[in-house]
């Protein structure tokens, strides 16, 4: 039994030293002196508002169950087309539309708002924010993100856009500027 233990403590041992003598040849290889926390993206939250995103980092974060994407503009630019898997929330929604929107958002830990560009989302980033306490080290509050360059740049980036109408706005469809 004692020849065992000593056997898997000397393998243990030879593989620490392998994997480390092989790490620190590496180019490439984990930094063993200093440790820096992963950040979201990269991106470090600006004290002006919403922090944003290029096309790229949002698709990463897109893949999170935990994301909701948010389109703010018309009924009809979405139907025409967005990123797949977004929700409408246009920029005057009010009353049910809105309760429906932000019901949407429950449980989830970041939103990425975009428009046409990213200046038309920004006021509806800033106010989901103050609406939702997000920005504020509030439980629970997402993470409110811009797409830089909203849905046109998501478009020339080749990423995964649809078309079609929302569920929640066939309605309101002719009625949006």
């Amino acid at each position: 039994m004692v020849g065992l233990l000593l056997r898997v403590a000397g393998l243990l041992l030879a593989g620490s030293l392998g994997g480390a003598l092989v790490n620190g040849l590496r180019s490439d290889g984990v930094a063993m002196r200093e440790f820096v926390a992963a950040s979201t993206c990269g991106a470090e939250p600006h004290p002006e508002g919403p922090r944003v995103l290029g096309p790229t980092a949002a698709l990463t974060l897109c893949r999170d169950p935990g994301v909701l994407v948010a389109d703010v503009r018309s009924a009809a630019r979405f139907a025409k087309g967005h990123v797949a898997g977004a929700i409408h929330l246009p920029c005057r929604a009010t009353g049910d539309a809105l309760g429906g929107a932000l019901a949407k958002l429950a449980g989830k830990h970041t939103v990425i708002v975009y428009g046409d560009s990213t200046e038309e989302a920004r006021p509806v980033a800033e106010s989901l924010e103050q609406r939702m306490g997000a920005g504020l080290d509030q439980p629970g509050s997402p993470d409110i993100v811009l797409l830089d360059g909203g849905f046109r740049a998501w478009d020339e980036a080749g990423l995964a856009c649809t078309s079609g109408p929302c569920p929640d706005c066939q309605e309101r469809l002719g009625s949006a500027p």
